[in-house]
């Protein structure tokens, strides 16, 4: 008996296995390769398996490095500017490349890097490459001529000086010919600062000066192409191009395809090191003073006012990068990308407790206090404020300290809503990271002193509170559009925000401070697994917090799948209207359309939330649904229109000529042969919209992404928690398009590959 019909591996196991293959080999080569923790002084160090050097894609920086590093890692980068990065960001331990040009990086504001002192290898020419196809006749020998003549001018000897040595480069002024004999067709890169770069949208530099005065010389028409390294030799090649003009240097490899002019200028190969092997950045000992950060960089949280109440006290404080929560500062210091993290006393306390190598600068910057915001002109400020004076006065505010500040975790639990809230219900929106004052909890609860103190002061004022999670940038708006009642979230009272919402008597004395790196305190690193373990525990197993993954897992789906259901609804009546015989109900179809499609879904669900429904009092998941269901619904009805226009006209002729009315020929014969067309499409789609819920916590939503960014809060942590959530998404990604596909299966028998099975004889 033959049987044909086996039985075949399931799609999703085959691909959950090879990704989690694949993660687990990254991962272990991120922590099993064993780096020499040492200060680079030589090239020769680093000849090793244990370092990863950086050579720029087809250049000749790969062919020395392969040649006298033929022991170290390689990485290729597309441009030298992605290395210097790597370079200055610690991914790689040295970066293989012209000695010219990474000395004018670094004098071009390049820091973090140094270029050691030996060359690497002998120096190699820069020449001219000239196409074996090219249209002009012994353009080997007429690019010779040229540079032998230029070099006895000393005009190649003052290009170099203004373009290179004193990096003063302008594009003097060329008469190109009014009668040309030929036409110079020239390549070239034009990211190559200074030989080959854009001034705004002008081509300008070193090489392009020279192009233009060889073609001037040539008595030829100039015609510049700008290609990617590793597509200029091959255009040569082909005959694209007459000659390279790029600062290319003449390899014995690149010799093999194409032909080079004499030495332009000859050129030699450095290395390119971090400047210190700690980090990339100095510690915090080099500041003694805040006068000292003059000039440094620093990270502050989005929405705070800490970048302009910095640029009070520190002249020249205009280097900000801003983040969304402390981990991520907190991992921009780490890993030297910023100087000094600007954040609220508390914060910096807590991140100093929970990560090594970090430390307060002594000096505050300024003194800040925090209060609870209130829409303008509301009653119910000056009723909180009499609470907020009698719990200063017996004693309250203290013990609240103290119990939210303190060490011991288990006291550290809300006031409970007993009391019967006859005066009515207070909103109160609060941020979720900014522990220990407004944080969320293992199981997705809010906690933090700022939270028990509403609390307290509810309960001897009667009311029922009501509490929202919500974004820090998003809390003014909240009050403004009247969501809110109170928000707050170590939120400082300043000038600016004043103008804005009315602000409590304050309740915390604070300081902003600055958060640096801190040289003296020894950092015990731990093994790949053992960290692996820890970061484990700390995002799943402390405070249960798995419970709080599942939550945010849950609603991510909830939303997808009633965005999903919504979304493709009101895609087929989008289609439908557009496919009516009036034009103004097509235009308004397609404008509705083009709109949706070109506008960001986080700022359409902003829009939503902030200003359609500002006024209303609705969950934030159903705003959630409604703005992702939108946005499904604009793309599923293209798919759908287009399915529908690529069956044939002759399927309509033919059904009502058997009978059949409109309704019955679309329904029955023209939108089943169009769905065979658009499902596979729109099931794609579908799983884009599903990742495009990360941004859900925009709108005060507790999907997977922002319980994320809660556990990394808690944590301090910015790698591992990312890494579950990535994850997670891939694993509800398969399994969603594993159920769409034997939905498809079901809808469309044709596309259910039948296995014929053989006959007993």
């Amino acid at each position: 008996m033959t049987n044909c019909d086996k039985k075949r591996p399931c799609p999703l196991q085959k691909q959950t296995a090879f990704f989690i293959v694949i993660l687990l080999g990254a991962l272990c080569l991120c922590g099993c390769k064993d780096k020499k923790n040492e200060t680079i002084t030589s090239i020769e160090q680093l000849n090793d398996p244990a370092y990863t050097i950086g050579v720029p894609e087809g250049g000749a920086g790969m062919y020395m490095a392969e040649k006298y590093l033929p022991e170290a890692e390689y990485k290729t980068f597309s441009g030298n500017a992605s290395g210097y990065l790597a370079i200055s960001q610690g991914k790689l331990d040295g970066f293989v490349y012209d000695r010219v040009m990474m000395e004018f990086a670094i004098a071009s504001g390049l820091e973090d890097v140094k270029i050691l002192d030996e060359n690497l290898g002998e120096s190699m020419d820069v020449a001219v490459g000239i196409s074996p196809k090219s249209q002009i006749e012994n353009l080997k020998d007429k690019v010779n001529q040229f540079l032998a003549q230029a070099k006895a001018e000393g005009t190649l000897d003052e290009m170099y000086d203004r373009w290179v040595s004193r990096a003063e480069g302008s594009m003097p002024e060329i008469a190109m010919p009014q009668t040309p004999d030929c036409k110079l067709r020239v390549g070239t890169t034009g990211m190559v600062q200074p030989f080959s770069y854009y001034e705004g949208t002008t081509l300008t530099g070193y090489d392009v000066e020279l192009i233009y005065r060889f073609g001037a010389w040539l008595n030829a028409e100039v015609e510049i192409k700008v290609y990617d390294y590793d597509g200029i030799i091959a255009a040569a090649q082909a005959g694209d191009i007459d000659c390279i003009m790029a600062n290319l240097n003449a390899t014995e490899e690149r010799r093999k395809h194409i032909e080079f002019s004499d030495c332009v200028y000859p050129s030699v190969t450095a290395v390119m090191v971090r400047a210190s092997q700690d980090g990339g950045a100095q510690s915090g000992e080099k500041y003694e003073t805040l006068s000292d950060f003059e000039g440094a960089r620093f990270a502050a949280l989005s929405g705070g006012v800490y970048d302009k109440l910095l640029q009070e006290v520190i002249e020249d404080a205009d280097d900000f990068s801003y983040y969304n929560s402390v981990p991520d500062i907190v991992a921009a210091l780490k890993a030297g990308r910023v100087d000094a993290g600007a954040l609220d006393e508390p914060l910096a306390q807590l991140a100093v407790a929970k990560n090594e190598g970090l430390k307060i600068f002594e000096e505050p910057v300024v003194l800040d206090q925090y209060g609870y915001a209130f829409p303008k002109g509301s009653p119910l400020r000056e009723q909180f404020n009499g609470v907020l004076a009698k719990f200063k006065e017996d004693g309250t505010i203290e013990a609240l300290k103290e119990k939210w500040l303190g060490a011991d975790e288990s006291i550290k639990i809300l006031t409970k809503q007993d009391w019967p809230g006859e005066n009515g219900t207070i909103r109160y929106y609060h941020d979720s990271a900014h522990e220990p004052m407004t944080y969320l909890g293992s199981g997705g609860e809010p906690l933090g002193l700022e939270i028990d103190l509403m609390l307290l002061a509810a309960r001897e004022l009667d009311w029922k509170v009501e509490m929202t999670d919500c974004e820090f940038v998003s809390l003014i708006a909240s009050l403004e559009s009247g969501k809110a009642d109170v928000v707050s979230g170590s939120m400082s009272i300043t000038e600016e925000r004043a103008k804005k919402v009315d602000f409590a008597d304050t309740h915390y004395d604070s300081a902003m401070v600055l958060l640096v790196r801190d040289a003296g305190g020894a950092v015990q690193k731990k093994g790949f697994l053992a960290g692996l373990e820890d970061s484990f525990k700390s995002t799943f197993v402390v405070e249960g917090r798995w419970r709080l993954i599942l939550q945010g897992l849950g609603i991510t789906i909830l939303i997808s799948v009633c965005s999903g259901i919504f979304g493709l609804s009101l895609g087929f009546g989008i289609c439908m209207l557009r496919r009516m015989n009036c034009r103004p109900v097509q235009y308004l179809g397609g404008i509705f359309v083009r709109v949706v499609q070109g506008m960001p879904v986080v700022v359409l669900l902003m829009i939503l939330y902030y200003g359609i429904f500002g006024s209303v009092d609705i969950s934030e998941i159903l705003v959630a649904v409604i703005g992702f269901s939108i946005n499904f619904a604009a793309y599923s009805s293209e798919m759908m229109r287009t399915g529908i226009e690529t069956v044939d006209k002759g399927q309509y002729e033919a059904a009502l000529a058997m009978g059949y009315t409109r309704r019955q020929t679309f329904f029955k014969v023209v939108f089943p042969q169009a769905a065979g067309n658009f499902i596979p499409v729109l099931k794609g789609e579908f799983i884009s919209m599903v990742k495009m819920t990360s941004v859900a916590g925009y709108i005060a939503v507790q999907d997977l992404t922002k319980v994320s960014d809660i556990i990394r809060s808690r944590t301090m942590e910015a790698f591992f928690p990312l890494i579950v959530t990535a994850v997670i998404y891939f694993a509800v990604a398969n399994v969603m398009t594993t159920f769409l596909s034997f939905a498809e299966r079901e809808v469309l028998p044709k596309r259910n590959k039948r296995s014929v099975k053989g006959v007993s004889m």
